[in-house]
This record gives structure tokens, sequence and C-alpha cells, in this order.
């Protein structure tokens, strides 16, 4: 049976109109604007206390491990347990000696590691993969009940790329993403993987004026202008709606 997130119930043609027209009221109904933190503070608060799984841990590089905004370490301190999963395995040597447990796994497989998370967090991990898909139902498998994954990636649509577009003429990123993951592709890439997409969040610190002027700004122009960053939440397909 289809549930209300899945745009099917309105039609079986993407391109309809009505069931665009669903999609963007949805999305709007999902989108959270936060101004009174920056990313990974917002990250850290949701792991805090928290069973995670920290998927994407290395971040290319062993120079990042020594660093205080280093991903995976901040993650690990705040959670009360956490185990942190990449596929490259020299890295991951290196975090073992250094006290941090970690394995290796494909999270693109079906593998099963045997136990359940309260949050599954996937870091600037989703633009890499082959198989996104795959991926979400890998974080799913290993949901508790009640249980969340968090996806971060970065918004195509923000001013960052803009002005880099503009300077440069022809965009180059991080050679290695494969994809963009907009709003709209969330909710179908959740609806494949058979989860729900229950929100999706903007999140970036601003000072108190800065708050006032883009209140202004906004209603000139869109309000994922501003952030360089989404944040997915997923969770079970059978979740109450939030």
């Amino acid at each position: 049976m289809r549930d209300a997130w899945d745009w099917t119930v309105v039609s079986d043609d993407p391109n309809h109109p009505a069931a665009k027209s669903y999609a963007r009221r949805r999305l709007v109904e999902l989108r959270q604007v936060h101004t009174d933190s920056d990313l990974l503070s917002f990250i850290e608060k949701r792991v805090h206390g928290k069973r995670v799984l920290d998927i994407g841990i290395v971040s290319h590089s062993a120079s990042y491990f020594d660093r205080p905004d280093w991903r995976h370490g901040r993650i690990a301190a705040a959670a009360a347990s956490c185990l942190g999963i990449d596929i490259i395995e020299p890295l991951l040597q290196d975090l073992k000696t250094r006290g941090f447990n970690v394995r290796w796994a494909d999270a693109t497989s079906d593998t099963d590691l045997g136990e359940r998370y309260d949050v599954v967090f996937i870091g600037d991990v989703i633009e890499h993969v082959d198989n996104a898909v795959a991926l979400l139902r890998f974080a799913a498998r290993h949901l508790a009940p009640g249980g969340k994954i968090y996806a971060s990636t970065p918004n195509p649509f923000s001013r960052k790329f803009f002005r880099q577009f503009r300077r440069d003429g022809v965009m180059v990123v991080n050679l290695d993403h494969l994809s963009w993951i907009t709003p709209t592709m969330a909710m179908e890439l959740a609806r494949r993987a058979g989860i729900r997409l229950a929100a999706y969040h903007l999140v970036k610190r601003l000072s108190r004026s800065a708050r006032w002027l883009k209140r202004l700004t906004w209603k000139l122009e869109p309000v994922e202008y501003s952030f360089p960053d989404y944040l997915y939440e997923f969770t079970a397909a059978d979740a109450a709606s939030g």
C-alpha cells in the first residue's frame, strides 16, 4: 500500500502537474530552517547519548584526524557508542591505533553488521557512491526501532556554487562526486529504498542582524540559496509522520 509521502499516490506519471504540485507542497512542509547552529554542532546534538553508526568516516586523508572539526571525532565523542565504517583500509588501521571503534564495510552492500543503532549518519557520502538507493537500504537495515538516518550533502542551488559558476564559467567540484542529491531526489531515493524522507534541514549559524536581513532577502530569493548543505532526515516507512 502506498503512503502519503509517496508522490505516486497522485499519478504514475512523474511529470504530471498534479504530482509535481504535490511534491512541491510536501517538500515545503518537510523543510526546516535553522540559523542558530553550524551544521556539525547540529549533528552533534542529534547523536548525543545515542548509539550511532557513522558511515564514511575517514574524509579521504589522515590529515583530517587531528583537526578539531574532524566530523567523526566529534560524533564519536558525543555519542554513547559509535561504530565508524569505511572502505579505505589503511586509514582505518590508523584510526584503530588511535582507539576508535572502526570497521571495514561496504555501505552499499547487503552486509548486516549485526547491530542496530539509534542514529545512522552518512556524512557527504551519498553523492560519491554508485548506488545511493543501496546506501540508504544499508542504513535502514541497521536502524533500531524509532531510529533516524541523517545524510548531509552539498546544496547545488546555494549561493556558494552560483558564485563559483559565475567566477569560473564552468562548475568543477570534488572530482570524486557522481551526483547532486536535491530534495526531490532525496524523496525519490527514499521511496525506492523503502523508507521515507521525514524532513530536510538547512543549517547555518547566523548573527542576530544577519537573521533579520535574511528574513527580508528570503522574500525576494529562495531560502535554499543561503545554505551550502542539505541535511536529509530519513525514517522507516512505517514511522509516524512528523
